[in-house]
């Protein structure tokens, strides 16, 4: 199974989520909100925006690459770290994949593509 999807741990509700392939994920921008996701134990942990967006409305400041290394290393192996905002290209997913992300989520980089298909397949290279 992917990473970024699902986990076999089972803990209560959460082992109930999983034995019905549902993901939890929880969004983190600071110390505060990791310290809380990692003892709820999800499927995923998120950090963002990594960059800045224009796609949504966000009230936390760019938390760049530096941020995705010491999350990575927070977080360890086990559980898989998304990547979210302002990654508009392959060269940037490539950089957040590099610094320790396992997956990114976008919103600009495919919904104003001209060619949908040709954006996510680059976007999908630069993961790899």
């Amino acid at each position: 199974m992917n990473r970024c999807v699902m986990n076999s741990e089972n803990n209560g509700g959460l082992g109930a989520l999983r034995n019905a392939n549902l993901a939890l994920g929880i969004s983190t921008h600071s110390y505060a909100e990791l310290a809380v996701a990692l003892g709820v134990k999800p499927s995923y942990i998120s950090l963002g925006p990594v960059f800045g967006t224009v796609s949504k409305e966000v009230s936390f400041d760019p938390q760049g690459l530096e941020t995705v290394r010491k999350w990575r290393d927070l977080i360890g192996k086990d559980v898989p770290l998304v990547a979210i905002g302002g990654i508009g290209d392959a060269d940037t997913s490539k950089e957040v994949k590099d610094a320790g992300a396992d997956c990114i989520a976008v919103i600009g980089a495919v919904t104003k593509a001209d060619n949908v298909e040709l954006a996510t397949n680059k976007l999908i290279q630069g993961l790899k």
